[in-house]
């Protein structure tokens, strides 16, 4: 595994300024989802303040570099947000995949296979495609997933490096499949005509240590 996954939810407004810290650490992109965070205080909430508005970012980055943009976004969101500033974390990428550019050819590898059942499959596209990746998706055994609107972060002389065309409006979709049905979903989503341009979205699984349904 070569690339790790960095998730950061701040404020509503910290975004931004997050994704500019990361960017300028060698990120080269992300996107960024808007949503909300809870107060556990029952008296909030009866007052209606019980609801707060936060950024979530999200970015895949080599490996040798997420411990340094890790620290630079720790810092950022700290020097704005103090000791409220919101929560970060990390997690090994198992496959990541930039539409429209053949991937490498993979090296072999003395690491234990991973034992995870299920893999969260992050797949972030331009506006309007996100239905057309969802139905490649249920072809390849993906049961259902979930559509968040979100928006690109990198900047014009990041294309290079991030392999993205810098279209502001993005869909996220999030999908929890069998380890085994994973990979065939990512082929089945990257396949598609309307993927085959450069830049047209990237796709990374990520294991998933814990799941369980709820209800029932």
């Amino acid at each position: 595994m070569n690339e790790r996954l960095i998730a950061c939810i701040v404020p509503h407004g910290l975004g931004d300024e997050v994704a500019a810290a990361a960017n300028a650490a060698g990120a080269g992109g992300g996107t960024l989802l808007t949503g909300q965070g809870t107060a556990p205080n029952a008296v909030l909430q009866l007052l209606g303040l019980g609801v707060s508005a936060k950024d979530a970012y999200v970015t895949v980055v080599d490996a040798t570099r997420a411990d340094r943009i890790s620290a630079v976004v720790r810092a950022a969101a700290s020097a704005r947000g103090g000791r409220s500033a919101g929560i970060l974390f990390t997690a090994d990428v198992a496959r990541f995949v930039r539409f429209g550019i053949p991937e490498p050819t993979p090296t072999p590898t003395e690491e234990p296979a991973m034992q995870n059942a299920v893999e969260l499959v992050g797949i972030v596209v331009n506006k309007g495609y996100a239905e057309d990746a969802m139905a490649a998706a249920r072809k390849a055994g993906a049961t259902g997933g979930t559509v968040l609107p979100a928006r690109g972060t990198a900047r014009p002389d990041d294309e290079s490096f991030f392999g993205v065309k810098l279209v502001p409006e993005k869909d996220m979709l999030v999908i929890l499949a069998e380890t085994e049905r994973a990979d065939g979903v990512v082929d089945a989503v990257k396949a598609l005509p309307c993927f085959r341009e450069r830049g047209s979205g990237v796709a990374f699984r990520v294991p998933v240590r814990d799941f369980a349904p709820l209800g029932g």
